[in-house]
């Protein structure tokens, strides 16, 4: 038998890649990043998977960010801490993510990261046909608590239109005390309501987050001043649960 060094060596470099390969797959772990997004009761302007922009933060992820997909993206990445970021697309939607979107991940491992955005189906609005403004309103979680973070969310379109309304500047207030009265000034007194000023918007949406003090029925009071000299006011409600 003829034994050629050219054919030896090339063996041993593909056993050695074999073995890179081997080590590579051992010291590298998986993260499958599932973006589901549920559209119930949302009927223009809803939104996909690939509407959102996902980014993984570790250890050499790949992809580091990528576009969101209710199949699942496969993120390899080394073993230690990770985190997965998913900014605000709408305020109409809200965010979940479960538990195994931050953490540690071991190598070998594969972990799944759920994150569901759902549209926000209880959605008020409120219209002025003499200013042509519509103004758009919703609170998220669905069923808010006393004592949690809820978030108040708005939208100011062009009645006619659709398009979104640039805002000079808005003025809020939010009715604490569900006893009071704003529209009569003898009975609503500093500690009954909190305001919030000067808020701008480019693009006609803005939203507060803030944590009731009490359950029952709240006021939400709304005054929107857009770029073009259109002026208007509108009111909500906001049902605030106390949590047992």
């Amino acid at each position: 038998m003829i034994f050629h060094p050219s054919l030896g060596s090339h063996i041993e470099r593909i056993v050695g890649k074999i073995h890179a390969i081997n080590q590579y797959s051992n010291r590298t772990a998986h993260l499958i990043v599932i973006n589901h997004v549920n559209n119930t009761g949302c009927y223009a302007e809803c939104l996909s998977a690939y509407n959102y922009t996902i980014s993984v933060l570790g250890i050499n992820p790949n992809p580091r960010t990528f576009k969101g997909s209710e199949a699942g993206t496969n993120v390899t990445l080394g073993e230690g801490n990770y985190n997965v970021t998913a900014p605000e697309v709408s305020t109409f939607y809200w965010k979940d993510i479960s538990p195994d979107c931050s953490g540690v991940i071991n190598a070998g491992e594969t972990k799944r990261c759920i994150i569901t955005n759902s549209y926000a189906n209880d959605i008020k609005t409120w219209t002025d046909e003499a200013t042509n403004i519509k103004i758009q309103f919703s609170y998220l979680p669905i069923y808010p608590f006393v004592g949690n973070n809820t978030a108040l969310n708005f939208k100011v379109t062009d009645l006619k239109t659709g398009v979104p309304l640039e805002l000079a500047h808005v003025h809020v207030v939010i009715i604490k005390n569900v006893t009071a009265n704003f529209t009569s000034s003898g009975t609503v007194d500093k500690g009954d309501f909190v305001t919030y000023d000067n808020i701008t918007s480019s693009h006609g949406t803005f939203s507060i987050r803030y944590q009731f003090e009490q359950d029952g029925m709240h006021q939400i009071i709304v005054r929107i001043n857009t770029k073009n000299g259109g002026v208007a006011l509108a009111s909500f409600g906001v049902p605030i649960l106390f949590s047992e």
